[in-house]
C-alpha cells in the first residue's frame, strides 16, 4: 500500500476499502492511474502532463487564499455526496419494479452527479461560475523535492503526485528537484490547457536555467501536451491559422511564441492520448453507451485488483476470477438509467459547460453532438463563445495533427505515441480501442471493420494521398491485419500494444522499458531502430501470465528463418504448465509441449515441427493453454497474432477486402471453459484433464489446509 493510499483508507478501516475496491472499477472508466518511469541520458527536467480530472481544483477567496476543495480525486468523498441521494434512489426504485418507469432513477443520478460537481459549475461561455482553479502552478512548489519535503506540512500536496507508484524511481534517475507535476484545469477547452502548459513550462525553464524539458503524458494529458506541440507548430508556421489561435487566446500574436516554442521540447511521450477524442463520450453523451461490466473489471485488474487490500496483499488475481462470473450479468437497467439520467437538462447544463467534454468528442461525430444538444437559439448563443474555441480544435487542430506533429519532430522535438490497441470500449461500442480512446483517435491509424480484418495478401496502398508513410518497403500493417499505421500522426514514432489497456503502461515490463527510452534518451529514433521494440507488441501485463513470439523475428512476425516459438512466463506469482498449443490460419505445428513446466521469471523454447513456408502477409493464430499455479480458476488460455513475412506474398483480392474474424472477448468467457479442449485429440485432452484434476485437488487441500 503506497503512503497516499494509507493516507486515503485512514488506517485499517475496513468498510473504506470494501468501498475503495468497489468504487474504482467505475472511476477508472472516467480517470487514468497516472504514472513515470526512469533510465535517463541527458538532465532535463521532467514535465508530468497527466489524465483527466487527476488535478485538485480548488475554490479560491477574493485574495487568491485556498478557500475550500471544489475536486479532489477522491473516491470516498464522492461516494459520501452520492449516498446523499439513496432516499430518492430507493423511491425510483420501487417506482420501477412497480411499473417499470425509469424517469426517477434518470433524474436522481443526474441530480447526484450534478450536486458532487456543483462547486464545479461553469457558465455556457466556459467561464466559471465560481472562483476556481488549480494550485500549485509555481514550480518551486510543484516539483518533487519540495512536495516531498512538505508532503506531511501542507495537505493539499497530497493530491499533486499524479505519478505515485514510479515516482521514487525517477526522482532518483533525474533528481527530485528535476521532476515537476503540471496541475490543470481539465474542466476548460483544450487550447487553453495547451497554453496554460506552455506557460508552465517556460516557468520551469525560467526555475531551472534549462534549455528544454522532456514531457510524461498520458490520456488527457496525452491531449493536451499533443495539442500544445500541434499548437506550437502552427505559431511556428504563421499564417492565418496561428492569427485565429492568437485571437482565441486574446493574446497578440507577436506574443504567442512566449508560451508556443517548439525550442522548448526534447522529448515528449504521449501514451495512451486521447488527441483525436475519447470513444466514451460521444457513447455517453449519444445515449448508446452499454457498459460492459466484465471489461470494467478487467481494467480495474489490469491495473490494480480492486481487492488488492482484502485478499492479503495479491498483486493481481487470475483473469477469470470475477469476468467469468460477472459475464452472466444484464446491465440493461444501468445503461438505461445512465444514457437517460446524461441527457436530462440536470446533468448536460453542467456537464455540456465543461470545454473539455466537447473537445473529447471526434471530430467524426462532433457536428452530431452539437445538434443533439445546442438545438436552440438560446442555447447557441449562449454556447457561442466556448463552441467557437471547441469548433477550432475540430476543425483547425484534429485534421492536421500529422502536419503539425511531423513538423515538430522535422524540429528536432522527438515527439512519440503509445497506444494501447485491440479492446472493446467498456461502454460497447464496435471499434478498436484501449477499452477508453479508440485507437484511430489516439494514433491516426486506418483500422478494419470491427469484427474482420484487412484480407490477406494486404499491403498499404502508398498511392493513397491519406497514407502518411509512403515507403513501400515499411510494413506498418499489424500483426491482426486490422490497424494500418501508415495512415498514423506519426507513422515511424508510434507504438502499439495488443491489449493494453488505457493509461496502464505503468503494470506493463515492456512498456516501461520502452517508455524509459522514448521519454529519457535518444535510443530510438523510429520503430525500426531496435528490434526489441517493434511497432507492434503485447502486453506484458502480468496478469496475462505468458507471452509468446518465435525464436528469430520480431514480435508479431513469422518467416521460414524461425525454428521455435518463445513463451515467457509474466506472472509474479505463479509457474505456468502448458497444457496445449493451437495453431489457426496456417499449416504450421509444434513438438509436443504438454506438462512443460514454466517457473517464474522464465521461458522455453517449443520448437516447430517443420519449416513456415506459408506465403508471406497472412494473418495465423497460436494460442496457448496452460495452468497457472496459484490460480483459483484451473485452465488459462492467451492468443497471439502473427504476420507471415516470407518472399513470396499471398495475392489480395480487392474484391474481398476484409476478412471476417471471431471476436474473442480479452477475459476468459464460459464458453471458452466449455469448448476448448474440444479443439485437440483425445492424448492431449486426457493429458489435459489430468493436470487440471490435478490442478483442484492441489487447490482444495491447501484451501483446507489454510483454513485449518
Amino acid at each position: 500500500m503506497t503512503e497516499y493510499q494509507k493516507y486515503c483508507f485512514n488506517g485499517d478501516d475496513q468498510m473504506k476499502k470494501k468501498i475503495f475496491s468497489l468504487s474504482l472499477s467505475i472511476i477508472l472508466l472516467f480517470t487514468a492511474l497516472p504514472f513515470a518511469v526512469v533510465a535517463t541520458e541527458e538532465e532535463y527536467p521532467v514535465v508530468i502532463d497527466s489524465g483527466y480530472m487527476t488535478s485538485q481544483i480548488f475554490l479560491f477567496d477574493d485574495e487568491g487564499k485556498i478557500e475550500d476543495v471544489a475536486w479532489y480525486p477522491d473516491l470516498f468523498t464522492m461516494l459520501k455526496e452520492t449516498l446523499r441521494e439513496i432516499p430518492g434512489f430507493i423511491e425510483g426504485g420501487l417506482k420501477y419494479l412497480k411499473n417499470k418507469d425509469t424517469e426517477q432513477l434518470s433524474n436522481e443520478l443526474a441530480l447526484s452527479v450534478a450536486n458532487v460537481l456543483e462547486k464545479m459549475k461553469r457558465h455556457p461561455d466556459g467561464t466559471p461560475v465560481y472562483n476556481s482553479g488549480v494550485w500549485p502552478i509555481a514550480p518551486e512548489e510543484s516539483n518533487m523535492k519540495y512536495i516531498k519535503d512538505n508532503i506531511t506540512k501542507i495537505r493539499h500536496l497530497w493530491g499533486t503526485i499524479h505519478e505515485g507508484r514510479y515516482m521514487d524511481n525517477l526522482c532518483e534517475k533525474v533528481g527530485a528537484e528535476n521532476v515537476f507535476q503540471f496541475s490543470v484545469d481539465w474542466r476548460q477547452e483544450i487550447i487553453f490547457c495547451a497554453r496554460d502548459l506552455g506557460k508552465y513550462i517556460k516557468s520551469v525553464l525560467d526555475y531551472t536555467g534549462a534549455k528544454k524539458v522532456n514531457i510524461l503524458s498520458e490520456s488527457h494529458g496525452g491531449q493536451t501536451t499533443g495539442t500544445y506541440i500541434a499548437l506550437c507548430s502552427m505559431v511556428g508556421k504563421g499564417g492565418k491559422n496561428a492569427e485565429t489561435l492568437a485571437s482565441l487566446l486574446s493574446m497578440k500574436t507577436e506574443d504567442l511564441k512566449t508560451y508556443f516554442n517548439l525550442d522548448y521540447i526534447n522529448n515528449a511521450v504521449l501514451n495512451s492520448p486521447a488527441i483525436g477524442g475519447v470513444q466514451i463520450t460521444y457513447d455517453f453523451l449519444s445515449g448508446k453507451s452499454h457498459v460492459d461490466l466484465p471489461q470494467v473489471i478487467e481494467f480495474a485488474q489490469a491495473a490494480l485488483n480492486p481487492l488488492y487490500f482484502t485478499l492479503g496483499g495479491n498483486k493481481y488475481v487470475s483473469e477469470s476470477d470475477f469476468e467469468l462470473l460477472l459475464s452472466f450479468i444484464k446491465l440493461d437497467l444501468l445503461n438505461k438509467v445512465v444514457d437517460d439520467g446524461i441527457q436530462t437538462d440536470r446533468f448536460s447544463s453542467v456537464i455540456l459547460s465543461f470545454g473539455s467534454v466537447w473537445d473529447f468528442v471526434e471530430a467524426d461525430h462532433y457536428d452530431e453532438i452539437k445538434e443533439m444538444y445546442i438545438n436552440t437559439p438560446v442555447k447557441q448563443k449562449a454556447f457561442a463563445p466556448m463552441l467557437e474555441r471547441t469548433d477550432f480544435s475540430h476543425y483547425t487542430i484534429m485534421p492536421n495533427l500529422n502536419e503539425y506533429l511531423t513538423y515538430a519532430r522535422e524540429k528536432g522535438v522527438n515527439v512519440n505515441i503509445i497506444c494501447g490497441t485491440d479492446i472493446s470500449p467498456a461502454t460497447g461500442s464496435a471499434v478498436n480501442s484501449d477499452c477508453i480512446v479508440a485507437t484511430k483517435t489516439a494514433s491516426g491509424a486506418k483500422l478494419s471493420d470491427c469484427g474482420s480484418r484487412f484480407s490477406d495478401g494486404y499491403k498499404t496502398n502508398v498511392d493513397d494521398p491519406s497514407v502518411k508513410c509512403k515507403n513501400a518497403s515499411h510494413n506498418h500493417v499489424s500483426p491482426r491485419m486490422n490497424l494500418d499505421a501508415a495512415y498514423g500522426y506519426l507513422p515511424e514514432n508510434t507504438w502499439y500494444i495488443d491489449g493494453q489497456f488505457h493509461a496502464q503502461y505503468a503494470y506493463d515490463s515492456y512498456a516501461l522499458v520502452l517508455t524509459d527510452k522514448l521519454l529519457l534518451t535518444s535510443d530510438l529514433k523510429d520503430v525500426r531502430s531496435d528490434i526489441a521494440f517493434p511497432q507492434f507488441e503485447a502486453t506484458y501485463n502480468a496478469k496475462y501470465a505468458i507471452h509468446a513470439a518465435f525464436d528469430k523475428s520480431e514480435y508479431g512476425r513469422a518467416s521460414s528463418d524461425d525454428s521455435a516459438l518463445i513463451i515467457k512466463n509474466l506472472s509474479e506469482k505463479s509457474n505456468i504448465e502448458i497444457v496445449a498449443i493451437k495453431v489457426n490460419g496456417a499449416d504450421i505445428a509444434f513438438e509436443n509441449a504438454t506438462g512443460k513446466i514454466i517457473n517464474q521469471g522464465s521461458e522455453i523454447t517449443v520448437p516447430l515441427s517443420s519449416k513456415i513456408n506459408e506465403e508471406g502477409r497472412k494473418n495465423f493464430t497460436v494460442t496457448v493453454y496452460y495452468l497457472e499455479d496459484n490460480s483459483t480458476f484451473a485452465l488459462g488460455v492467451r492468443e497471439f497474432n502473427f504476420l507471415t513475412v516470407n518472399d513470396k506474398n499471398a495475392e489480395y483480392d480487392e474484391s474481398n477486402p476484409q476478412t471476417k474474424v471471431h471476436m474473442k472477448p480479452v477475459y476468459v468467457s464460459a464458453d471458452d471453459v466449455k469448448t476448448t479442449l474440444s479443439n485437440f485429440g483425445f492424448d492431449v485432452q486426457i493429458k489435459a484433464f489430468t493436470l487440471i484434476i490435478r490442478r483442484i485437488f492441489n487447490i482444495l487441500t491447501f484451501s483446507v489446509f489454510k483454513t485449518k
